[in-house]
């Protein structure tokens, strides 16, 4: 997905202001560093609950790691994926918007993808770099 459709998207759910940021690989999508396949979302505890109140469906893909799920949409209530877990008041302090969507920075996606280390959060690093440097 494209930042466009990633906005489109995200509005189409109505959420409300200060109550979630976009995460993961959608700020690259959103810088136009790459393409993003899903789109993740940190969001309150609050909407966390709402969202489950819609019918979302909760995954279990780790001991911290049970999102809701619907469609392409993940909304997790916390990032503990890696030993760097920003909360969402700190995400939304430093959020780039979009169209009114809060997106998180990419220096706040590197710092995460730092410590997760992965081979694909180690190419993302590699493209975070190269576009902030230019």
């Amino acid at each position: 997905m494209k930042k466009q459709e990633i906005i489109d998207k995200v509005k189409s759910l109505g959420l409300p202001e200060g109550e979630y940021i976009v995460f993961g690989s959608c700020p690259l999508a959103a810088a136009g560093i790459r393409e993003a396949g899903d789109i993740d979302m940190l969001v309150s505890d609050k909407l966390m609950t709402e969202l489950a109140e819609r019918g979302w469906q909760e995954v279990d893909k780790g001991k911290y790691n049970k999102p809701l799920t619907h469609e392409e949409f993940e909304a997790h209530s916390s990032w503990r994926f890696s030993a760097y877990n920003p909360s969402l008041a700190h995400l939304l302090q430093n959020a780039d918007h979009f169209d009114g969507i809060p997106f998180a920075s990419l220096s706040e996606v590197r710092k995460w993808k730092a410590a997760s280390g992965r081979p694909k959060d180690l190419r993302d690093i590699a493209l975070i770099d190269a576009h902030l440097s230019k």
